[in-house]
């Protein structure tokens, strides 16, 4: 007789999915119809059952290591596969394609997931299930209808378009910046953030600005940029950051940039489909949504280099994404 293997709690693995997804154990609570404390009990415990941390230490906001995320993910895909097989086995009319999208998690933390609720009301009738990468991963061996890159080649056999060229600022809590010396240029003993998946990015800025690393108390590096970005949140330090992903924060006031006047070019965000796949379609009016997303930012990060053919390209998007939506709504099966 074949011994089970050993797995931790389904409703432990369940929270943490929802908390995940949520980035809130109050949300998670509400959706799960059960107590802050019980959601947290549950962390807890599958925290000691898998022997680490999930979450890094941080009073503001839930910030799932890595090694949580990808947990999170499997939990995710499972519940899919057994909500699909409840809608078959009911007969439950199929749902609106859901697109899976792997996306850096800074940019999918501070820009993408924010503005999936905006998704869910626009005339597009996909649905998106965003997976966080990180710089190391191989993300072509990953499962994905849509892949937002930064700065990285992309194979000849995928389509691709430019969702975003951001700009990097210099940004910390209100209450850091009121604090900081950093005043006309002049440096300050407060230490500066970067992210060891970011090289060069902090360099650009201070040759921006006219500064040098010497001129700081500190520098100190993270694993991860959305781990220094969740520092300056906290009100530790300033981190040079790409200012349209963290837009939402600067316009709620959680971010405020200093030195507004002085940017230096940041990453290219790109997005990548295979137009011949089961949802190639789906994929291109999904990107071309998210350019349109990209183009009504009102900060200096989403200002292009190369405007008029970025303009070009938006247009030919554009006019795709009408072409998709139009084809779903006679009932077309390709463009």
């Amino acid at each position: 007789m074949t011994t089970r293997r050993p797995v931790p709690p389904l409703k432990a693995l369940v929270a943490l999915e929802c908390v995940v997804r949520h980035g809130s154990v109050s949300l998670a609570a509400d959706e799960l119809c059960v107590t802050h404390g019980a959601v947290s009990k549950q962390l807890t415990s599958l925290s000691a059952w898998v022997g680490q941390p999930l979450f890094a230490d941080n009073r503001r906001r839930m910030v799932p290591t890595p090694e949580a995320l990808r947990l999170a993910h499997g939990v995710n895909l499972g519940l899919r596969e057994i909500y699909d097989v409840i809608d078959e086995v009911c007969g439950t009319p199929p749902e609106e394609p859901l697109l899976r999208v792997i996306a850096p998690a800074t940019l999918a933390m501070y820009w993408l997931i924010p503005r999936l609720p905006a998704l869910q009301h626009s005339a597009l009738r996909v649905r998106a299930d965003v997976r966080y990468t990180h710089t190391q991963d191989a993300w072509q061996e990953l499962a994905f209808d849509v892949a937002i890159r930064a700065g990285q080649d992309v194979p000849a056999a995928y389509e691709q378009a430019t969702v975003m060229q951001d700009r990097l600022g210099l940004v910390a809590s209100p209450e850091y910046a009121q604090e900081s010396r950093l005043r006309c240029g002049r440096a300050t003993d407060l230490p500066l953030f970067e992210s060891s998946t970011r090289p060069g990015e902090l360099d650009k800025w201070l040759a921006a600005a006219g500064l040098a690393r010497n001129d700081f108390d500190r520098v100190e590096t993270f694993d991860h940029n959305y781990v220094a970005i969740e520092a300056a949140l906290s009100g530790q330090g300033a981190v040079v950051a790409p200012l349209a992903v963290v837009a939402n924060l600067l316009k709620r006031g959680s971010l405020v940039q200093i030195m507004p006047d002085t940017t230096a070019p940041g990453p290219r965000f790109t997005a990548v489909y295979d137009s011949h796949a089961v949802n190639g379609r789906h994929a291109r009016a999904f990107i071309a949504w998210l350019v349109a997303q990209a183009s009504e930012e009102d900060t200096p990060g989403h200002l292009l280099g190369d405007g008029d053919a970025m303009t070009a390209e938006r247009r030919t998007l554009a006019a795709l994404s009408d072409r998709a939506q139009h084809h779903a709504t006679v009932g077309a099966t390709d463009l």
